[in-house]
């Protein structure tokens, strides 16, 4: 579907659509323009942990995985 033809497509959602979908397709254009001006400041308690964890990891006292490894961990939870 070209450009001009979502255009249209979404003008009319947005005029048929109800308060919702109004709402959350603002909040999508929204977002998407500030995007650049994202800025994200850990609180101090977020670093004390990324401390935390990276010191298990220098002391060996936390497990790694390959891809594979938690790819196959991710797939066996999802058949439980």
């Amino acid at each position: 579907m070209q450009t001009a033809n979502i255009r249209q497509k979404l003008h009319q959602y947005i005029d048929n659509g109800d308060d919702k979908l109004v709402k959350l397709m603002f909040a999508l254009a929204k977002e998407y323009s500030d995007d650049d001006d994202f800025e994200y400041e850990f609180t101090s308690e977020e670093i004390q942990e990324f401390d935390k964890r990276r010191e298990k990891r220098l002391n060996g006292d936390s497990k790694t995985y390959n891809w594979q490894e938690a790819k196959d961990i991710i797939t066996e939870k999802k058949q439980m």
